[in-house]
């Protein structure tokens, strides 16, 4: 269940006694999944259990968060939903998102990085990457960022040889 998984990471991360329970209580009624709290892991939609592995890993409320594509593949209301959970989060913490999903970037982010086979290609907020497009579109920019080509100018493909 849910609430064995909790207290399995709470062991891990040597959490004890009442404050290890309060903290408990406050990791799920933040991550609003107090209503899944006793049901297998298994059974619960994409959108928990993406929830479920966000609440495992503030239980410790560390000081930075590293998410990777935290919406990958929920629906759209799932994705407002951890959008919104990531924005609150942020008030008290540092959250690095790893993300090939670019609608992510001015949903959630504050800071953009591109980083191409070990290269900074980019370091600003994500209106300065979206500003690097004439059309003002984060898919076009992360284009020109990476390739300083267009959208409409053709990827040259290396001949296998």
């Amino acid at each position: 269940t849910v609430r064995s998984f909790l207290n399995f990471i709470a062991d891990i991360r040597q959490l004890t006694g009442s404050s290890r329970k309060k903290r408990i209580d406050e990791v799920v009624d933040r991550i609003n999944i107090r209503n899944v709290i006793d049901q297998s892991i298994e059974t619960l939609s994409k959108g928990y259990k993406r929830r479920v592995g966000i609440a495992q890993s503030i239980l410790h409320d560390p000081d930075i968060l590293i998410l990777d594509e935290p919406t990958d593949g929920l629906d759209p209301n799932q994705k407002h939903e951890v959008r919104n959970l990531i924005k609150e989060m942020a008030q008290d913490k540092a959250i690095i998102i790893s993300t090939h999903i670019l609608e992510e970037v001015p949903a959630v982010c504050s800071r953009a990085i591109i980083i191409a086979s070990g290269e900074l290609l980019f370091d600003g907020t994500p209106v300065e990457m979206i500003a690097t497009s004439d059309r003002k579109d984060i898919d076009h920019a992360f284009r020109i960022i990476t390739t300083g080509k267009s959208v409409e100018d053709p990827i040259e493909h290396k001949e296998a040889s």
